[in-house]
């Protein structure tokens, strides 16, 4: 039986004392739980910033707990007598000890001594709670030193790990930054390729200058021709302002050898691609953008919905090439013959002029023929285009954006109705080629678009009044958007033709439009028509800037409809 100081005997723990310490263990495991997930939600959240910051505070924080452990353990060791004296009454916790209270419980049982039995089943269960209280001991602090051991591996190996990945996250950073660099790169060296073609073709400058020279002295024998007709007819000599632009004939006044010079020339100056102008002195939409700019901070809102409405877009911040070869030296070759009086071109065109490729941008191109001319892939974006006539032109992938169209005409003419040199006795038509041209956001008032190739044309945003497409082929033409206020499309192939969001002065365009197309070109089940307010209309700039909402009304009428696209429009 065990005693205390005084002599009295001391009680060993309870079933209630062995619970409190499984609890107290489980509550351990749950912190110990807890504080672990904790830090993993705080490292995959805050990532290796964190833990880089806090690194010298956790290793402290670390080593204190595990010096701390380490001083327990060792206290406990040291004082492991005293401690299991106090608390269990006993000193030891060997195994040898267990025999003798083994032997006394066999004794008593034997001779029926209960009370020597039940002393020495109290002395084998202390010995056995102080063996497992030490053994528990012994186990937790060599598990939390372990514990703690391998949470500070795994900690390192994870801040390693954040560091490779913030590494390499770096060198991907770096590596975009020399593609980026690299790109630029190969785009400057295309520049200066094309740049270097550019001065090459400035040369032309000089022959065209000469030319104009040349055009001079052709002004003068039209100006001394009309002089002498007009004395010999006794009609008044022409003065004023008329008389200083007289109209140039070119088999007349030019002869062959300048005809033959300025054909060369034009088939010399090469297409070629230079820097997109940042600044467009001609462009009142771009100009007013600049404008603008200086007060974007201050009307944010406003300057967003300017930026909707006219389609602005942001200048690069490095200068980039125009998206295709251009010729700026044939479209200067154009205006000089235009500022000389040259109003016919046919007999430049059938002797070869080419005007393809002429970047001919803010151009006026009024009273002209130009029956027969190579203007494919020529650029006329804004320009202003009067009364001229391209009959039998070739002006595939041509863009007219943006520009204002009236009374020119595009359709095709029999050879008989053609001008000479290209006229012949032949009822044959003499198509024009429009395949791929644009004249998106563009005004088509009195166009006449008949009997012309222009499939894949594109009409997007553009106003059409009286615009004739009779007998033409539009495969594949859109119209996106378009205010179409009158167009005529008897006889036209619509195959895949696109007018989704386009506005309609007439309910039943749609039926209209199936009744006059070519047969089993077009599906009036691909679109439907819903009626819409006039400023729906009046939203395309090309409406309100060219037209006007009064000029809409007068001429198509005061309601409006909107035709939208609802099956697939491929065939």
């Amino acid at each position: 039986m065990s005693e205390t100081s005084e002599g009295e005997e001391r009680p060993g723990p309870t079933l209630l004392d062995l619970g409190r310490e499984r609890r107290a263990g489980g509550l351990m495991t749950v912190l110990v739980f807890v504080f672990g997930l904790a830090a993993g939600v705080l490292m995959a959240f805050s990532g290796y910033a964190v833990l880089e910051e806090s690194a010298s505070l956790l290793l402290t924080v670390f080593l204190t707990v595990i010096f701390f452990i380490t001083f327990l353990g060792a206290l406990l060791y040291i004082l492991k007598g005293p401690i299991t004296r106090r608390v269990f009454g006993v000193a030891g916790t060997q195994l040898e000890l267990f025999a003798r209270p083994l032997d006394e419980v066999a004794s008593g049982a034997i001779q029926r001594d209960l009370d020597r039995v039940s002393a020495a089943s109290r002395m084998l269960i202390q010995i056995a709670m102080a063996r497992y209280a030490w053994a528990s001991t012994r186990k937790w602090i060599i598990g939390a030193l372990t514990g703690l051991i391998a949470a500070m591996a795994a900690l390192a190996g994870t801040a390693l790990l954040f560091k490779q990945n913030e590494l390499i996250e770096h060198e991907t950073r770096l590596l975009e930054e020399q593609n980026a660099k690299i790109e630029l790169q190969n785009e400057l060296l295309i520049q200066d390729v094309q740049l270097a073609e550019a001065e090459r073709n400035a040369q032309i400058a000089v022959e065209i200058t000469a030319i104009a020279q040349l055009l001079g002295g052709a002004m003068t024998r039209a100006d001394e021709r009309e002089k002498s007709m007009a004395s010999a007819s006794g009609q008044p000599v022409k003065g004023g302002v008329g008389s200083f632009r007289p109209v140039v004939n070119p088999w007349l006044d030019l002869g062959k050898p300048l005809i033959m010079r300025i054909t060369s020339a034009s088939r010399a100056a090469k297409p070629y691609r230079f820097l997109d102008a940042p600044l467009r002195a001609h462009d009142d939409d771009d100009k007013l953008r600049v404008a603008m700019e200086t007060r974007r901070a201050d009307l944010p809102a406003s300057y967003e919905r300017m930026k909707e409405t006219w389609g602005w877009t942001d200048p690069p911040e490095v200068s980039r090439l125009i998206d295709r070869a251009a010729s700026p030296e044939r479209a200067q070759l154009l205006q000089v013959l235009i500022s000389s009086g040259i109003e016919n071109y046919e007999f430049l065109n059938h002797f070869g002029l080419d005007l393809s490729f002429a970047h001919a941008e803010d151009t006026d191109l009024t009273g002209l023929t130009l029956q027969g001319a190579q203007l494919s892939y020529a650029s006329f974006d804004r320009a202003r285009v009067l009364d001229t006539d391209f009959a039998g032109a070739q002006l595939e992938n041509a863009r007219f954006r943006k520009a204002r169209l009236e009374r020119v005409a595009f359709r095709g003419l029999p050879y008989r109705q053609l001008r000479a040199p290209f006229q012949a006795d032949d009822p044959a038509v003499f198509m024009t080629a429009v395949n791929g041209a644009d004249f998106s956001g563009s005004l088509l008032r009195e166009v006449d678009l008949g009997a012309v190739h222009g499939s894949a044309t594109r009409f997007d945003g553009a106003t059409l009044v009286a615009t004739d497409f009779a007998g033409s082929d539009l495969s594949g033409a859109t119209f996106r958007g378009a205010v179409i206020v009158s167009a005529g499309f008897e006889g036209s192939g619509l195959r895949s033709v696109d007018f989704d969001g386009a506005h309609v002065f007439a309910e039943d365009f749609l039926d209209r439009l199936a009744e006059a197309a070519a047969p089993e070109t077009f599906r009036r089940d691909r679109f439907r028509q819903v009626e819409a307010e006039m400023a729906d209309a009046m939203a395309t700039v090309s409406a309100f800037s060219m037209l006007g909402e009064a000029q809409a009304r007068e001429l198509g009428g005061e309601r409006v409809w909107r035709i939208e696209r609802v099956g697939a429009i491929e065939d």
